[in-house]
């Protein structure tokens, strides 16, 4: 870790106002439309203990941002970016690590990984499997699972953490996750998971 990397902060958001701020100038611009959950959607969940935000920040300046779903002592990845004059510094890897150490006491940590498989075309594919080496060499594991949200197909990555899952409980994990943040109907028509 540089000296620089040695200043740098992971902070738990104390409060929805920071979480609606980092919406509306970071995640509207990091995401695509169509993959933001509407913000009244993330308040419910944070109003109801259920959704946990943290930045790493340098000083007062935010250099990234890592939002999750949370079901009991399970977390779901929401959202993940670095700010975009910060990418390929490393940093992305060292908050993950960061964040595996503050969430080393969750039952289950997973993350939904754009499958490059199902990519349309080449260069498509080869973001998607940057992304998923990324996640890979950070210790995240494949778990064998895939699932189709909205219409996007992802693998489903589990972080190491207490004690490794089997499929079936890794599947119903993520499937009681999934419900969490899904309106039913919703849930019942635009999530599968095998």
């Amino acid at each position: 870790m540089s000296n620089e990397q040695e200043q740098l902060t992971v902070r738990r958001l104390a409060d929805f106002a920071e979480v609606e701020r980092l919406y509306r100038e970071r995640l509207k611009k990091d995401f695509a439309r169509n993959e933001l959950r509407p913000l009244a959607n993330l308040r419910r969940s944070w109003e109801k203990d259920a959704y946990d935000c943290y930045s790493l920040v340098d000083g007062d300046e935010i250099l990234g941002y890592a939002f999750f779903a949370r079901l009991g002592n399970n977390f779901l990845f929401d959202y993940f970016a670095v700010a975009e004059g910060h990418r390929d510094e490393g940093l992305g890897s060292l908050f993950l690590r960061c964040l595996a150490a503050r969430l080393r006491d969750a039952d289950c940590v997973v993350v939904e990984v754009e499958d490059p498989d199902r990519a349309k075309e080449a260069a498509e594919r080869e973001i998607r499997e940057r992304r998923l080496q990324f996640y890979l060499r950070a210790g995240y594991c494949e778990t064998g699972l895939t699932s189709v949200l909205f219409g996007a197909e992802y693998r489903i990555l589990e972080v190491p953490a207490k004690r490794a899952h089997t499929t079936d409980e890794l599947r119903e994990i993520y499937t009681a996750l999934c419900r969490s943040v899904l309106s039913p109907a919703a849930f019942r028509t635009q999530f599968r998971v095998s």
